[in-house]
């Protein structure tokens, strides 16, 4: 049972009623109009929509002067905005004809509640829309930023923690918005509808520890000397004479040897023997000991790997590494991945590919204006 004497004020969670504004303005003493149906659309004319769109970019422009706004934003506009929704039946039949009608505004609401400016893609106008990746679902403006004038900083999509992931195409979709100039964003909505937010990057791991070819040829046969005395240990070896061995980055010392576990003994067998006996997931951590990187196991995290950049005794692993076959299948895997490896200081990186084209994909969380 929980310890009911901690003093702690709950998080208030925004339930976002219908009927009745969230926004701290006082409202006009002239009711504003509702939006009307045209089209896929929802037209608000003048001179509101003048306020709508160039103060909160909310809506694209018609020829008279009107804007027209998605469903997600009529509800924006009903809870910060003043605005009545089109008549008493209008969410229900929204819901009706969009099961992730609830989701898409929650999370267009979370990701504007920080005064960032979030614009849905289908209203850009076409020389900035041919920037924008075709799975991108709204691009972003920083609080300070002018929508009109500036480029914006970021393209963004959403999920539902109960969706299926698949790695590889976000891996391809994080890589062209990079490559446009943009910071890939995610938003997963969970089912208490609550939002979290995320930012991708491929990012290339290296440490400072000498590879086998950075190796003095003496120490290479050193170490050749040494493994020819190993001994079976589990499902690895155990090498007897710690005080010869010359390479900190490979094995561990114990029982005043050197404990290999399999991986690192067969990656070393097939170094010494120059046999390429490795297969997929040993061809990955050949790869990444050829990066100066130090590899332990992420047994203890929920994880193939943790890496280190430096030396396990001067500093903490920066990475806690999933290979792509044992990737969460859905964002709920991917969110408790991030959170448990954030909770201990590291950065969780799923590794996407095959033989030398190896891609580093590394999600993290970020809030708005603090990160």
């Amino acid at each position: 049972m929980g310890d009911q004497r901690r003093k702690f004020t709950p998080r208030q969670r925004n339930r976002r009623p219908l009927g009745q504004s969230s926004s701290k303005n006082q409202a006009p003493t002239t009711p504003l109009p509702p939006p009307v149906k045209r089209d896929d659309y929802w037209y608000v004319a003048a001179p509101l929509s003048s306020r709508l769109y160039q103060k909160s970019g909310l809506g694209q422009t018609t020829s008279d002067g009107g804007i027209l706004l998605l469903s997600e934003e009529v509800l924006f506009c009903h809870w910060h905005r003043h605005m009545p929704l089109p008549y008493d039946s209008w969410f229900t039949e929204q819901l009706d004809l969009d099961s992730q009608h609830i989701a898409r505004a929650v999370v267009f609401d979370v990701a504007r509640s920080g005064g960032e400016l979030v614009i849905p893609a289908v209203h850009l106008k076409d020389d900035l829309k041919k920037k924008i990746h075709p799975s991108t679902w709204a691009v972003r403006w920083r609080r300070n930023q002018l929508f009109g004038k500036e480029q914006p900083e970021a393209q963004a999509r959403w999920a539902c923690t109960t969706d299926t992931v698949d790695i590889v195409e976000l891996l391809e979709w994080a890589s062209n918005v990079k490559s446009e100039g943009y910071i890939p964003e995610l938003y997963i909505v969970d089912e208490e509808m609550d939002v979290t937010m995320y930012r991708l990057e491929n990012i290339d791991m290296e440490g400072n520890q000498k590879t086998w070819n950075q190796l003095a040829e003496s120490e290479q046969d050193s170490i050749r000397q040494l493994w020819s005395q190993k001994l079976p240990w589990g499902e690895g070896w155990y090498i007897p004479s710690q005080q010869q061995w010359q390479w900190a980055a490979v094995g561990v010392e114990h029982m005043s040897g050197r404990l290999l576990r399999k991986e690192e003994g067969e990656w070393l067998g097939n170094i010494i023997s120059s046999e390429d006996k490795s297969s997929n997931t040993d061809s990955l951590f050949a790869h990444l000991m050829a990066k100066g990187l130090i590899i332990r196991p992420g047994f203890k995290f929920g994880c193939r790997w943790r890496v280190y950049d430096g030396a396990v005794e001067k500093s903490h692993a920066p990475w806690l590494v999933q290979t792509e076959s044992d990737a969460p299948s859905t964002w709920e895997g991917v969110c408790l991945s991030v959170r448990l490896a954030e909770g201990v200081h590291k950065s969780w990186v799923c590794i996407i590919g095959q033989q030398d084209t190896w891609n580093c994909l590394q999600i993290k969380r970020w809030l708005p204006g603090k990160n």
